[in-house]
């Protein structure tokens, strides 16, 4: 499956954790103000995020490949 979780941006793990954080922080601050329905936007945002970045996963898919070295002949 081609998707934008499969960026390599994504490959290093503290980066997918921070894509995890950042929405259930929000989430949190809005649960502190009573803004209930941002909340639960947020905190859906993180869940999702969490299945993305974790559950569905996978870890075993090839590399990219490298662009061609147009400098060798």
């Amino acid at each position: 499956m081609n998707n934008d979780a499969d960026h390599p941006w994504f490959r290093p793990l503290w980066r997918r954790v921070l894509m995890v954080v950042i929405p259930a922080a929000i989430a949190a601050v809005d649960i502190y103000h009573g803004n209930f329905g941002w909340a639960l936007i947020f905190g859906g945002l993180g869940a999702y995020a969490v299945y993305i970045f974790f559950i569905a996963w996978n870890k075993d898919r090839p590399e990219t490949p490298k662009a061609p070295d147009d400098t060798q002949e």
